[in-house]
Parts: structure tokens; sequence; C-alpha cells
């Protein structure tokens, strides 16, 4: 009996045992994992910048290039050697957008420098498992030169970049230069059907000028906004209100040439119904050999062949065209044809 009582303890405590152990190992494991997820990186700067790094986040791409202190969201100083890190705990579960920016001494810290050798920012996707490396390679263009590594997804971002850079760098003619951009775009519409990232897939989108050949590209559009219709995030939701505001305006831009032209068909049938009106009256004027006359001058014929048609002198065939004219307030044949 008592040997029993003491295999169902040892039992207990074994068991108890092995869930503390199971407990302990998957605490373990997730804080492993947590102190993992980061953004650090090594940035070299020269004397003109400030040495700390600002994440901000981009909620949808037409935010890309607003700048705000409220848009950012954490910050980290450089060391001597130009390290920093980030911890990702604090980010939302879902991939968004974000962008890493640097500001020069005595600037705001929320500034944005657009294009050039100074452009003092990059964009980069993340979530809070994200394990992200950034580097750059000259201290005078910080962010011209730069690798991402460490998530697939910048991979892709960097592939349209640089797709796009290609068309901004030609020196081609200008008919060239419109010829690729058409190419790019093109290219760039593709990436955004087959990508199966949603971040990805929509920043194709964007960077192909979609909404400047919206008319154009309007039916792969809606097909594009249809297939990706479940995702709810902002960034789909700030295109698909854009895609509304563009069918509304293209509406009201056909609604008013629609009027436009109805109006004008009005103008030109009543303009046409008086001129018929008219000309009827005048016709009125002529006498029945004068109306002969004048059809046979409709037909084309001649003087000489009128004159043979009814048997009459070219003194009097003159002589009825010139009244005809008066009648009608017309000067040559092709008045007379145009009447």
């Amino acid at each position: 009996m008592i040997s029993y009582k003491f295999e169902h303890h040892f039992r207990i405590v074994a068991i108890t045992a092995c869930m503390l152990l199971l407990a302990s190992v998957s605490v373990w494991a997730q804080s492993n994992s947590q102190a993992k997820a980061e953004i650090r990186g090594k940035i070299l700067l020269d004397s003109i910048w400030h040495p700390v790094v600002y994440i901000s986040h981009i909620p949808t791409f037409y935010d890309m290039y607003t700048m705000s202190n409220n848009m950012i969201i954490a910050e980290s100083p450089l060391d001597e050697e130009g390290n920093f890190h980030f911890l990702t705990s604090f980010l939302p579960e879902k991939d968004n957008l974000y962008r890493l920016h640097i500001s020069k001494k005595g600037a705001p810290a929320a500034s944005l420098i657009i294009g050039g050798k100074d452009e003092n920012h990059l964009f980069f996707i993340a979530n809070n498992e994200s394990e992200i490396f950034i580097s750059n390679e000259s201290p005078t263009n910080p962010v011209s030169r730069f690798k991402i590594e460490g998530y697939k997804p910048n991979d892709d971002l960097r592939s349209i970049d640089d797709i796009v850079a290609t068309s901004e760098n030609l020196e081609n003619p200008p008919v060239s230069k419109e010829f690729v951009s058409r190419t790019i775009n093109e290219k760039l519409r593709i990436m955004a059907d087959t990508s199966s990232h949603p971040i990805v897939s929509l920043y194709a989108l964007y960077q192909s000028n979609f909404e400047t050949t919206y008319l154009e590209n309007q039916l792969f559009i809606e097909n594009y906004l249809k297939k990706w219709e479940d995702e709810e995030s902002t960034y789909f939701q700030s295109i698909r209100s854009r895609f509304i505001q563009e069918k509304k305006s293209n509406f009201y831009i056909y609604f008013i040439i629609g009027v436009v032209f109805f109006v004008m068909g009005i103008v030109i049938q009543q303009y046409i119904f008086r001129r018929r009106k008219r000309n009827r009256a005048q016709l009125q004027t002529l006498s029945i050999q004068e109306r002969k006359i004048f059809q046979l001058i409709q037909s084309g014929k001649s003087n000489k062949e009128i004159s043979e048609e009814y048997n009459i002198g070219l003194s009097t065939v003159k002589s009825h065209v010139s009244n005809i004219y008066t009648k009608l307030n017309i000067k040559s044949r092709k008045e007379a044809i145009d009447f």
C-alpha cells in the first residue's frame, strides 16, 4: 500500500516537473525570439548629419512623402561606429510600411529631403517579429546606396525602386523616354499583379503612375482591386477610396461633356432648321422657270447645257441665273449647290 502511494506521488511530481520544464523552455524560446526581433544596422555619416536614426510609420502610400513629428514612432542614436538598433516588439503583428530617416544638424527631426545626394530617407516593410539589418556604403550620400537584409519583402521593394530609377536616370530624347516609361509602367503592373505580398504588390502599382494612366488601364485596376478585395489594410482602403473618387470625377467629366454636346446638338439642329426654313422661304420667291433652272444648276449643269435642255437662248438662261442669285442672296454656282 505504501509502495503504491509512493509511486502515485512520484508520478504526480514527475508530471509537474515536466510541465514546468516545458513551460520554461517555451518562455525561453519566446524571449529568445523576441530578443532577436529587431531593426539594427550601421549608417556611415559625415559631419553635416545629426547622429540619430528615426523611424516613421507610413499609414498609406499617399503619406510616403509627408512628414510630421506625430509620424515618428522611434529613434535611436548612432554610436561611434554608426551602429543603431530598434526592438520591433512594439510594432503591429502584420506587415506595415515604414520610413527610416536622418536629419541634418540644426534641422528639425521631422525633416524630409526628397531627391539628390542629400536625400535622407528610405522605405522598408516590417512587423513585430522582423529581423532587419540596414547599412549604407557612403557617408556623403547616406541613403543613395544601401542594403536592407533579413526580410525578403524588402528585397522586392528594392527591385521596384531599381526599375523606377531606370526611368528617372534616362537621358534619351522625350519620345524615347516616354516609350521607356510606358514599358517600365507595364513591367510594374505585371509585378503588382503577380506579387503575393499585399504591400509589395500595391507599392509596385503605386509606382506605375496608375492614377495618371487610369483611363487606359481602368479594366486592369478594377480587376486588381477585385483580386485584393479581402485585404482591409489602410493601404488598400486609401487606394479604393481614391479609385472611387476617380470614377466619380470621370463620371462628372463625361456627364458635363455629354451635356455640352447635347446643348451643341440642339443649337446646331435649331440653326439647320432655321436655315432650311429661310431657304424654303427664299425658294418660294423663284418663278417656276427659275426653280427648274435652279435644279439644273444644283445638278451641276452649265448655262449652255441648261439652254439646250429647255431650248431657250443662252442670254435668257444668264438672265434667269442672275435673278436666281439675287433672290437667294448667293454669288456663285458653288453656293447654289450648297444651298
